[in-house]
């Protein structure tokens, strides 16, 4: 009975995130961590957030792409096994991003939506025998550069800038970094199926030591963006910032040094991917007015 269980949980598991669900829910959580520090209402964004995610990563991996196979091989077998299901996934979430604008008459959100779910679909999908992923270092960029446009424009056409620029810009700065730190560790990870297909990736072009080094970089980039924000936030906020870099600073320190080593898919699956939650547990440890 034991065994039954734990071969369900590990399906389970398993299904979660070959099917992105993990990852989205963390990119939502995100998403709604950085609505409560700059005070606008997150709540009409959220399934937004959640089903363009699903979209992004579900089409990425319906495209199969030969470097998967020797980069995340366990996932990759899922994929293959999981095909119909993420279709389905695939689709949902292209219809709710259509819809949810469409039935509250939000046609900024639409037009957002749309261009950049076609934006998305050129990174992964040839266009004219051509895509995106394949143009030098936009793998590494790509990902983090859209979702922060996505968390940040978004909400502009609707609630506008806050009142404090600075303080906004600096929150951006903070975001882009967290989720460009998040994948350059993916890349750092990939950098062996990466080079064989010719796909050139941060990491495949500057090395992995160089590599390693930009991430204490970034390390620190964080560390002075967390007081900055923290030093102009709105009343009340600083402390969600103080503790967003007590727990973030040193978590990312933790996956920077285990990221010298191999490390197993469920590493990248749970460790990397679940560092998008820390914004949200930030908040929800250090409630504010």
């Amino acid at each position: 009975m034991a065994n039954r269980l734990a071969d369900f949980l590990r399906r389970c598991g398993t299904a979660v995130h070959t099917l992105s669900f993990y990852g989205a829910a963390g990119i939502a959580s995100c998403g709604w961590a950085l609505g409560r520090l700059l005070h606008f209402s997150s709540r009409p964004y959220l399934p937004l957030w959640l089903a363009g995610a699903l979209f992004v990563y579900n089409m990425d991996r319906l495209k199969a792409d030969p470097s998967d196979a020797i980069n995340t091989p366990r996932r990759n077998r899922a994929s293959l096994r999981l095909r119909p299901v993420g279709a389905l996934v695939a689709a949902a979430s292209v219809c709710a991003l259509i819809l949810l604008p469409v039935l509250s008459r939000d046609w900024a959100s639409l037009l957002l939506t749309v261009a950049g779910g076609g934006v998305c679909l050129c990174y992964s999908v040839p266009f004219l025998g051509f895509r995106l992923k394949d143009v030098p270092l936009l793998k590494t960029f790509f990902a983090p550069t859209l979702v922060t446009a996505a968390y940040f424009i978004l909400p502009l056409p609707r609630q506008g800038l806050p009142p404090r620029l600075l303080y906004y810009l600096f929150a951006a700065g903070w975001t882009w970094v967290f989720l460009f730190f998040n994948m350059v560790l993916c890349d750092l990870r990939d950098m062996d199926g990466d080079r064989r297909m010719g796909t050139r990736s941060l990491p495949v072009i500057a090395g992995a030591a160089s590599t390693l080094r930009l991430l204490g970089l970034l390390l620190a980039a964080l560390a002075a963006l967390t007081f900055f924000a923290a030093r102009f936030a709105f009343p009340g906020l600083a402390r969600v910032w103080i503790a967003l870099g007590a727990t973030g600073v040193p978590y990312l320190g933790f996956l920077r040094l285990a990221a010298r080593k191999p490390r197993t898919e469920g590493f990248y699956e749970w460790c990397v991917e679940g560092m998008l939650f820390l914004p949200c547990l930030a908040v929800l440890a250090a409630p504010h007015s």
